[in-house]
């Protein structure tokens, strides 16, 4: 039973009539509830959007809970259960949003959920509300058949994925786990067997601070930067000698230099941020005892600068199945029979939490849902409404092939 009062916030409307809950009517509403409910992280974060989805999910016969993933802050599992024991389909999705930078750069209210020319805009429209939208609209569509369910569909609503927080980790040590994933990550549709890993790498040029009339007397950081910077220039050159079949090459990109008070001192610290991304065969560690290497290697003997390097906050690593795996070919089944045109299997460029499902919990999973990736983190995020509907129509047409019987 969930207490709505202890959230502050009225419970939606929910109230569908006969509508198709794989509709655009139905899915759009959903997802603009989703939208209008900010959850940045950090900001606002995700309570606001459990309670949401806890209230589209009340109406349906499905088992639902509230898992802290960290202190205050929940994520939501469900489970639509089958009569008996056969397959699990869960549908991973996070709850959360990266900040709106600057809305004088949108067109329309971040949170506002406006409607032009078939796209909904909305700071996590399609990163990844649309996905959310897709997973409580299979589940509405399940639940009218659910005197046929022999499998179970088990659902993610969770925290922190833009920071690589233990929300999608927290439900699976919680047991929602299963035989098959999907992650509705935006893929415009397509089947991303193999997914990028990220390790941000920070780089801290330690030096001493001093009055920069006598900068001689102190260690200047600054000086370091040519070197550091040539020393990974060398490295993104090994990066791209490594290939996958998917996802080509990793990269190595610098991002974000800070550094110092005021222009006439000599700064103590310079930091800078590096965005590796990963392919499957490398991992976050190895690469970062790699840089370190790299960086003490190039460090010139007549050098006071220390350097150190470690992860910032988000930490992905690469996964990947085969993509002969049951579960591509389910999804490039369903999307031949729904969309009538097969579907194309690829490597997702971003990270994602799939690296929990395959790596962590040893499910066959993959991403795919709506939106284009170029459309998030950006102003006048958008995603196109009726690939929301094509999504949802796919994925339930799969469930009911995995999940009822007789088909």
């Amino acid at each position: 039973m969930i207490n709505y009062n202890s959230w502050h916030m009225p419970k939606p409307d929910i109230s569908t009539g006969s509508a198709d809950p794989l509709s655009e009517g139905f899915i759009g509403r959903v997802l603009a509830d989703l939208v209008q409910t900010p959850s940045t992280n950090p900001g606002a974060y995700e309570n606001d959007v459990a309670q949401r989805v806890l209230g589209w999910l009340a109406d349906i016969p499905v088992e639902t809970q509230l898992v802290e993933s960290m202190p205050d802050r929940y994520s939501v599992g469900a489970v639509l259960r089958g009569r008996s024991d056969g397959p699990r389909l869960v549908l991973n999705g996070h709850m959360d949003t990266v900040p709106v930078d600057d809305a004088d750069l949108w067109t329309s209210d971040p949170f506002g959920a406006n409607v032009r020319d078939g796209f909904l805009y909305g700071r996590g429209a399609c990163d990844m509300k649309a996905g959310l939208a897709v997973q409580i609209g299979v589940a509405h569509h399940l639940s009218r058949q659910v005197d046929r369910l022999e499998g179970s569909l088990v659902l993610h609503f969770a925290v922190g994925e833009e920071r690589a927080e233990p929300g999608t980790l927290s439900l699976l040590d919680a047991g929602y786990t299963g035989d098959f994933g999907i992650v509705t990550e935006p893929t415009e549709l397509k089947i991303a067997a193999a997914t990028r890993g990220l390790v941000p790498l920070h780089i801290r040029l330690k030096g001493r601070s001093i009055h920069a009339s006598r900068a001689h007397l102190g260690i200047n950081p600054a000086w370091a930067l040519h070197w550091v910077l040539e020393a990974l220039r060398g490295y993104e050159a090994d990066i791209l000698k490594r290939s996958h079949a998917l996802l080509s090459h990793g990269s190595c990109t610098p991002t974000v230099i800070h550094g110092g008070v005021v222009p006439n001192a000599v700064s103590d610290f310079i930091d800078l941020y590096v965005d590796r991304r990963l392919i499957p065969g490398e991992s976050v560690d190895a690469e970062l005892a790699d840089v370190t290497a790299r960086l003490n290697e190039a460090r010139p003997a007549d050098s006071d600068v220390e350097v150190e390097v470690e992860a910032a906050f988000n930490r992905f690593e690469p996964a990947e199945i085969s993509s002969e795996a049951p579960v591509v070919g389910y999804l490039l089944d369903s999307t031949e029979r729904v969309l009538g045109k097969p579907a194309s299997v690829f490597g997702a460029p971003y990270a994602s939490d799939v690296r929990n499902l395959v790596n962590d919990a040893g499910i066959e999973a993959v991403n795919f849902g709506p939106g284009n990736v170029a459309e998030c983190h950006c102003a006048d995020e958008r995603v196109e409404l009726r690939q929301l509907v094509d999504c949802a129509q796919v994925i339930a047409d799969m469930s009911e092939h995995l999940l009822l019987d007789g088909c």
